[in-house]
C-alpha cells in the first residue's frame, strides 16, 4: 500500500506502526521500522481517524468491521508476544477501546494507485 501511495503523502511507516493514546485520541507516530521501501518512516504523528485491514482483490472496495470481528482483525495485528495473563488482558481491553474508537474496516484492493482515491 505504501508503495502506491501518491508522492505527496507523509508516511510514517511502510511496516510496522506505533499508536498512543493522549488525551482521549489515539494517534499514530512515526517508527523507524522498514520494509519493502527500505526507507525509515517519517518523524510525524497523525491522529488515527480510521484502521484499514488490507486485502487484495478483484475491486477497489471498503467494507465496515463491527464487534467482535472488529476486535479479532485487529488482534491479529498487533505485535504481542507476551503470555503472562495480566499483559495479554491489558492488550485484549487495549483492542477493545481502539474499537471503541476508531472504526475498523477492511480495504479490498486492486494493488494499483486507483485505490489511494477511496481513502483520500
Amino acid at each position: 500500500m505504501a508503495k502506491l501511495a501518491p508522492p505527496d503523502a507523509a508516511l510514517l511507516t511502510d511496516e510496522i506502526s506505533y499508536v498512543t493514546l493522549q488525551d482521549g485520541r489515539y494517534t499514530a507516530v512515526g517508527t523507524p521500522f522498514y520494509g519493502e521501501l527500505a526507507r525509515v518512516g517519517e518523524n510525524l504523528r497523525a491522529p488515527v481517524e480510521c484502521v484499514y485491514l488490507l486485502a487484495k482483490g478483484p475491486e477497489n472496495k471498503i467494507e465496515p468491521i463491527v464487534g467482535a470481528d472488529a476486535v479479532r482483525s485487529l488482534l491479529e495485528n498487533i505485535l504481542f508476544f507476551a503470555r503472562d495473563p495480566e499483559f495479554v488482558k491489558l492488550v485484549f481491553n487495549a483492542a477493545l477501546d481502539f474499537v471503541s474508537r476508531v472504526p475498523i474496516r477492511r480495504l479490498t484492493f486492486v494493488p494499483d494507485a486507483r485505490v489511494w482515491e477511496l481513502i483520500v
